[in-house]
């Protein structure tokens, strides 16, 4: 699942947000791209709500980001 995230500025702030995921799944996979404040997470086990209430409750509001044209959800680093 691809998220835009208000908030998603450094390195920082992308260790916080992928410890509130990784709260709720420690094995999620998760890509940040600070350039454009996206964020790709990959899990088995949560859904885009369960990621989206972690996200703000950490005080990164966050949305479901649109996919590429092609049905991709990178998290936009590749152009």
């Amino acid at each position: 699942m691809l998220f835009d995230v208000l908030g998603l500025v450094d390195e920082t702030t992308a260790r916080s947000i992928a410890f509130a995921v990784h709260a709720l799944d420690p094995q999620a996979k998760i890509t940040a791209n600070i350039g454009r404040g996206r964020l790709l997470v990959e899990s088995g086990t949560l859904k885009e709500a369960d990621i989206g209430d972690a996200l703000r409750a950490a005080g990164f509001p966050a949305s479901l980001a649109p996919e590429h044209p092609e049905g991709s959800t990178c998290c936009g680093s590749c152009g």
